[in-house]
């Protein structure tokens, strides 16, 4: 009888843990400021891997992408294989309408959205942020003439950081 008892226990356990490292993982589509869609597999252990979204294809052939959070905001970045990104300008901010749009914290089942941006509650803004917002919306790179200027902005936000008024605000 005792042997009985032991082989319930095991398959319950067995299929508790199961149940829970499934939900351990999710599936969303990330937005950026550029328009572009991210489909990310996040582990709330581990983290998210991203791919283009649907009919959209990669910056580069050798460029990942990757998330980024060095102050408030959350970024998709491009990416060497298995590197940081070059300059926070190769970085975008991840746009949001809920906290389900955006990717999940450590240990959390959603990240956190405020003001249409997805953002880590504890970070502060600094100057890698003022760069996003910055750029937000000028298209990938720091190329053009107001790319240029917009990335200048916003290496010399200040500290405490203060977002230039003709970029978007936090």
């Amino acid at each position: 009888m005792r042997a009985r008892a032991w082989g319930w226990l095991v398959v319950l356990a067995a299929v508790m843990l199961t149940t829970v490292s499934c939900r351990r993982v999710s599936e969303r589509t990330l937005r950026d400021t550029e328009g572009r869609t991210l489909e990310a597999r996040c582990d709330r252990e581990q983290g998210c891997t991203l791919k283009p979204g649907a009919g959209q294809k990669a910056d580069a052939p050798q460029v990942e992408l990757a998330l980024r959070a060095t102050g408030r905001l959350v970024g998709v970045c491009s990416v060497g294989p298995a590197s940081e990104p070059k300059s926070p300008s190769d970085c975008r901010a991840l746009v949001c309408s809920g906290d389900a749009d955006c990717p999940p914290a450590h240990g959390s089942k959603d990240g956190h959205c405020v003001n249409g941006l997805c953002v880590e509650p504890s970070g502060v803004l600094g100057t890698d942020d003022a760069v996003m917002l910055c750029l937000a919306g000028t298209g990938l790179g720091r190329e053009s003439p107001e790319q240029v200027s917009r990335f200048a902005m916003a290496l010399n936000c200040g500290s405490p950081c203060k977002i230039p008024s003709v970029c978007r605000q936090p």
